[in-house]
């Protein structure tokens, strides 16, 4: 067996002996462990008794890897921030963090062409698979047990389906969850060690209830920015709520000028490396905000980023926008091939390929006997939140930064898990919370919101259906004026590269990001010049 750990930007490994840990977590009676403190509290571990134990207990963001006399132990928390990727080579496994290492080392040549098409449609590879046949990736919450070159077990610690809903009523619910952000944002400050926090802050709920806590909890070294084109809609919320909080906040005007030619270095290309990791597309949203902070000395070294990744969908933002009400099991593959297979055009035969990868993941015991809606949830999770939305950190890890995902806690998964579908439909049992405990309180309630009413949710989505019959032109013109971050001399500069290298490139117009996978795929196979 051989590892290679490479990847020490944002986070470093920690090793001691034959045990690796990166990230920090929490443990049963809330102390929150990092460093050299982690690997003295994973020392214990000695039986597959012990690692099972440890990771089912502990709540955090963190990969582990242990050696003992007789196994491996390999495992990833619920957000996959640190993936690890894994190949078997002339009858020996080889683990590394580094996918373009071990790609490199053994001259890797053969793409996965269902992965690929995966990618092209849903912006990450499925399950284990990443575009490199015979190179696997360790998934949300999953564990991996090794014994002489061998995979003898493999399966997942948590997981959001459930069997049964909250039987509470909702005022007692709506406590419940009060009870579970206190606690949550309680570890969050504990973990921050008073450095300085940079907060993106949108005109959403989500950053501005972490904008809140940290002023709830007297935490003032906070430096909140909004970024995109100078008139987006998101600026002005997001600018009342850092001034009522007394947060200092900054923008950063996505013009021309500061987006400039990306592909004039090869920087941008190795961050496109660097987060895409032959699984997922490299996300460039925040890539120029937190290269901006960076490059004019706006934050200190050690500054932690907080995005509100993934909110909205604990508070059930999924629900009729995605997921029907009463859902049933038998449907479910239809439903993710209809509503994350679109980013690509596949054909009947490529469809077909992929509905049997999907029913292999439906096999998994863990979805016996469990509410199909909340099965759908999970593969989602496991799927696009975390090898897409999450997988977006890399602009933070990228310049040296850490983050923290507040939302992404434990307790408060295990909560929204069992929330009951009518109470996430509309974000109700969410929304009712956060405004009436505290934004109302904090005075960051305002009269002109962005969140979409359930009327508008079913109007936006009849506009989505409108729109595919569209000409491609009025389709691009609406892409175009309905860009907040200003994509558009980004997809240009990609556009071109993939012309002047004579490649092909399809284009439906429903997103930029149609043009950004397709892209990094010809990166990955060495194609662009």
């Amino acid at each position: 067996m051989h590892i290679s750990l490479k990847n020490n930007h944002g986070f470093s490994w920690y090793q001691s002996e034959n045990i690796f840990v990166k990230g920090y977590f929490f443990d049963e009676n809330d102390n929150f462990l990092e460093k050299s403190n982690a690997l003295l509290f994973l020392s214990k571990i000695r039986f597959k008794e012990d690692f099972l134990k440890v990771i089912h207990l502990i709540n955090g963001c963190f990969t582990i890897i242990i050696k003992t006399n007789t196994n491996c132990f390999v495992a990833s928390d619920t957000t996959r921030i640190f993936p690890i990727f894994y190949t078997f080579q002339n009858g020996d496994i080889h683990i590394s963090d580094d996918i373009i290492f071990l790609k490199k080392h053994y001259q890797i040549q053969n793409f996965d062409k269902i992965a690929e098409l995966e990618l092209k449609s849903t912006l990450h590879t499925y399950g284990k698979k990443t575009l490199l046949k015979n190179v696997y990736q360790i998934q949300s919450s999953e564990y991996l047990i090794i014994k002489n070159e061998k995979i003898i077990e493999n399966n997942f610690f948590f997981s959001y389906a459930s069997e049964t809903n909250n039987p509470a009523s909702f005022n007692k619910q709506k406590k419940q969850a009060f009870t579970s952000f206190e606690n949550t944002f309680k570890r969050l400050i504990k973990s921050l060690n008073n450095k300085t926090v940079a907060l993106p802050l949108s005109s959403g709920f989500d950053s501005r209830l972490i904008a809140v806590m940290l002023k709830k909890y007297n935490y003032s070294n906070v430096i909140c920015y909004t970024y995109g084109k100078k008139d987006s809609f998101e600026i002005e919320n997001s600018k009342k709520t850092a001034k009522y909080l007394g947060h200092k906040w900054l923008f950063v005007e996505y013009s021309e000028n500061l987006l400039g030619n990306i592909l004039n270095t090869t920087f941008f290309k190795n961050y496109a490396n660097y987060a895409g990791k032959y699984s997922a597309m490299p996300n460039p949203q925040e890539y120029f905000a937190v290269h901006y902070l960076k490059e004019n000395k706006l934050i200190p070294n050690d500054t932690i980023f907080i995005p509100g990744y993934a909110g909205d969908f604990l508070g059930g933002s999924q629900f009729l926008k995605v997921i029907p009400k009463s859902l049933e099991a038998s449907n479910i593959i239809n439903l993710i091939l209809r509503e994350k297979f679109t980013n690509y055009k596949l054909k009947k035969k490529e469809k077909k390929h992929i509905r049997n990868e999907l029913e292999i993941v439906l096999e998994n015991d863990i979805y016996k006997n469990k509410i199909p809606s909340s099965i759908f949830e999970d593969i989602d999770i496991k799927e696009k939140i975390t090898k897409y939305i999450f997988n977006s950190a890399n602009f933070y890890t990228f310049f040296g930064y850490e983050h923290r995902f507040p939302f992404w806690d434990k307790e408060l998964l295990t909560f929204f898990k069992r929330v009951p579908e009518k109470h996430k439909i509309g974000k109700i049992l969410f929304d009712t919370l956060l405004i009436n405990h505290y934004f109302k309180p904090f005075k960051v309630s305002f009269k002109e919101e962005i969140q979409p009413s359930l009327k508008e949710i079913i109007i936006q989505k009849i506009k989505n259906n409108i729109k595919s019959f569209l000409p491609l032109l009025v389709k691009k013109r609406l892409l175009e004026k309905n860009s907040w971050i200003n994509y558009k001399p980004i997809i240009t500069q990609l556009e071109s590269d993939i012309k002047k290298n004579d490649l092909p490139l399809k284009r439906q117009m429903k997103s930029y990001n149609e043009v950004i996978i397709q892209w990094y795929v010809f990166l990955a196979k060495n194609k662009l010049k």
